[in-house]
Formats: C-alpha cells, structure tokens, sequence
C-alpha cells in the first residue's frame, strides 16, 4: 500500500496465479484468444463476474454463465478450461488494480496526508471490485481448490513485504525507530487495513458512497501515522 515498487499489474497477477499454482508458467489463466475470439471471451468474463457476484462462489454453474452471456458450454469450453478458470480470469482485474493502488511515492514532507491518500486510493479499489474480492476470500475459506487459499495468502503477504519495504526506507531516513520489528509493525497494519476494507466495504448490501470512503480513508492513514514509532515526536 506504501511503497512505490509494485509491479506492473499484469505481469504481477500472472507471476501469483503461478506462484499460488493455480496456473501453470507457460499458459496462464489470463491468456488471450486470438481477435475474432477476443469479444466473446469478455462477454463470458463479464457474465461470470456477474453469475459469481449474483450467486457467489460455490452456487454459481457453467450452466448459469453460459446462460448469462448468451452462448453454448462448448463455446464456455473453448475458451476456458473449468469453472475455477474462468474466476480467475474474472478477479483478475480485481488483483490488478490492487496492484497499481498498493504502489505510492514516498514524500520528506506531507507525510500524513500522503498516507491518507494512499489508504483512500486502496480503498476506492477495494470497492471497484468489492464482489469479487469478497468471494476471493470464499473461495480461500470453503472451495475446494487449495489454490485459492494459497493465492489469497500470496496476495496478502506481498502487501506485508512492501510495507516491510517502505518501513525499511523510513528507518533509512531516520524516520523510524530502530531495532523495530518491522515484519510484525507490517503484519498489524496490514490487519487493520483488510480488515476495515473487508467490514466497511466489502460486506455492506450497498458501495460506501465517496464521502465515506474518503472518512475511512482519512481514519486508516491517520492510524498508520501515529502506528509508526518514531525517533522524535512529530505528531498527526
């Protein structure tokens, strides 16, 4: 969420899917059809984001998806291999646009405020793809594919790891106490961030309006700030 090294979205949802196993190196669950076939793979996508979202993750069917986007199994066959497939390639852009909010510049000065931005900016992500990052965490609970228990856990602990990162670099400009355990400071703020993302987003009936995500995000900076144990006393 802090620091400003995460990698390019694509490339790093496919480096994790492989990591977590559910895909294999040279093949991918994000793999392309050629053009012709481009437009009817979307729509597939698209209504299998819809079926997933609709029925969740363990009561949604081929059949239903099929159904949604109009067109045959043998057609849902062609370009996806099971239904497991076919909800990767629909969180997907969820895992990517995480990706891109989980990367921010470090700031000397102004350092509150770009933490609340960072968190508002994690958050307004979380909420583009609330259903779908919701179900990820389903999946990872009940499914069958130990898969996706180990993806979650991938995608959590490299949020661990760029916070470990962007701790490091504030003990390096002497803004961090030193001789602290970064890995267990990461770890605790990472809870707090899923976990407000998760109650506060990704479990209400409705999206949080803008002026609520902007007041979760201001809380959740402000709380990494006064997290920090810092050299000297710089206050919120």
């Amino acid at each position: 969420m802090k620091p400003a090294d995460a990698a390019p979205a694509l490339a790093y949802t496919e480096r994790i899917l492989v990591e977590a196993g559910l895909v294999g190196e040279n093949t991918g669950a994000l793999k392309r059809s050629n053009k012709r076939g481009e437009l009817m793979r979307e729509r597939i996508v698209q209504a299998a984001v819809d079926c997933f979202t609709e029925y969740g993750y363990t009561r949604t069917r081929i059949s239903d998806i099929t159904h949604r986007a109009g067109t045959s199994q043998g057609n849902f066959y062609r370009h996806f291999a099971s239904l497991d497939n076919v909800f990767l390639a629909a969180l997907a852009p969820a895992l990517d646009d995480l990706a891109h909010a989980s990367g921010r510049q470090d700031r000397r000065q102004g350092e509150l405020e770009n933490l609340i931005e960072s968190s508002t900016a994690y958050l307004n992500a979380y909420a583009r793809h609330r259903s779908m990052l919701r179900l990820l965490r389903e999946a990872a609970a009940v499914g069958t594919n130990d898969g996706f228990r180990a993806l979650w856990l991938r995608v959590r602990q490299d949020y661990i790891d760029r916070t470990v990162r962007w701790l490091d670099r504030l003990e390096q400009r002497g803004i961090l106490k030193t001789g602290e355990d970064k890995p267990m400071l990461a770890e605790a703020l990472g809870c707090m961030t899923e976990q407000m993302a998760y109650v506060h987003i990704g479990m209400p009936a409705l999206t949080p309006r803008r002026e609520e995500i902007e007041r979760l995000g201001r809380a959740l900076g402000t709380a990494w700030f006064r997290a920090v144990p810092r050299t000297t006393d710089q206050g919120a």
